[in-house]
């Protein structure tokens, strides 16, 4: 009995590796055969120091080792490999195994061959990082800020690639992930245009249709159609209508900020000495009025009545019996309990630490 429990709990784990393969499977003819054996590739990698001054790209291309890059045939050897594991690993989870040993056995058979596969893709990978870079190059524009981002997004792409690819089709894989690649660094590059993180730089198109535009506006209040931005601006129509979307984000961008404590001019005086408000409340008594507040909050519902009609609405212990039909001194003992128990969550620092 304890035999049956041990055989199903391997089998239960070989089923989970076999549905946790993060590609879908492709089962060639040959992979049936119990002599076919893949062909590994598996290049000697070089690892030299990176100086802690490198840039983004030079650090990218040397962790985790440099190789060569593969030949057709070998990108063809790794998908086979990668492909053969899975498939092995599935054939394992359907086999019926009639003792513990031979489950066992088929368990540790499959681990090796995940490792196997992890491996495979691990050298696509190592091997194919040129390409991440090349794809990166159109954004550089933007700054040394963003490039160690788009480099992690190209690296997601490549990745994905790996394991999408249908090697099968005869499309050589360079070809499918660098539209991979490409097609997601512009969507994230989209993405962060819209939110503002990221500038748009103008062409001389977009300044000239921005100019056509600021022209009708200071003439008349109607919004132009393309066709008449596109002659004021010697653009095509075509172009207008791609391009007008970006102006329009443009103008709503906000300003990049600007420090309270920069001087005016040659003047001792700074920006926060104009735009102080003696008026307002400082930011300490706000801050403990809050607190104070909160812990009212976690108050019973009636106590935490009494002290908004005697604190907030400013009502007599009178006015608050008559509306809760209690007396005067029941309503002065809720209030007397309520404000030390408010006083002890404020020193014991309860509401800050539910934040």
């Amino acid at each position: 009995m304890a035999s049956h429990r041990r055989i199903d709990k391997h089998k239960k784990e070989l089923r989970t590796l076999a549905e946790s393969l993060p590609f879908d499977v492709i089962d060639l003819p040959e992979f049936k055969k119990a002599s076919y054996e893949p062909v590994r590739i598996r290049q000697e990698r070089l690892y030299s120091p990176s100086p802690g001054h490198a840039q983004a790209i030079s650090r990218f291309l040397m962790e985790r080792g440099t190789v060569e890059i593969l030949k057709p045939e070998q990108v063809l050897h790794l998908f086979r490999e990668i492909h053969w594991c899975g498939s092995r690993i599935c054939r394992l989870s359907r086999k019926r195994h009639k003792s513990v040993h031979e489950a066992r056995k088929s368990l540790v058979e499959a681990r090796l061959l995940i490792s196997q596969a992890e491996a495979a893709e691990e050298e696509l990978f190592i091997a194919n990082r040129r390409l991440v870079v090349h794809c990166v190059k159109p954004f550089f524009w933007i700054g040394p800020f963003w490039i160690s981002d788009f480099l992690q997004e190209g690296s997601r792409a490549l990745s994905n690639s790996i394991r999408k690819f249908d090697f099968t089709r005869g499309t050589p894989f360079y070809a499918y992930a660098q539209r991979a690649i490409q097609n997601r660094l512009r969507n994230y590059f989209r993405d962060h245009v819209r939110a503002g993180s990221i500038g748009v730089r103008p062409t001389w198109e977009m300044t000239a249709i921005k100019e056509a535009l600021d022209g009708f506006k200071a003439k008349s209040d109607y919004d132009p159609d393309d066709a008449a931005v596109a002659r004021a601006a010697g653009v095509s129509e075509g172009r207008v209508a791609k391009l007008r979307p970006f102006i329009q984000h443009m103008a709503n961008t906000p300003l990049p900020p600007v420090s309270l404590d920069a001087m005016l001019g040659e003047t001792d005086t700074s920006l926060y000495d104009f735009v102080e408000d003696s008026e307002t409340e400082a930011a300490s008594s706000a801050a403990e009025r809050k607190e104070i507040w909160a812990a009212i909050d976690r108050l019973p519902e009636r106590a935490g009545y009494i002290m908004r009609l005697r604190f907030i609405e400013g009502r007599t212990l009178e006015e608050t019996g008559q509306l809760l039909n209690l007396t005067r001194a029941r309503i002065k003992q809720i209030e007397d309990d309520s404000l030390k128990k408010i006083r002890q969550m404020l020193r014991r620092g309860v509401i800050g630490s539910l934040r």
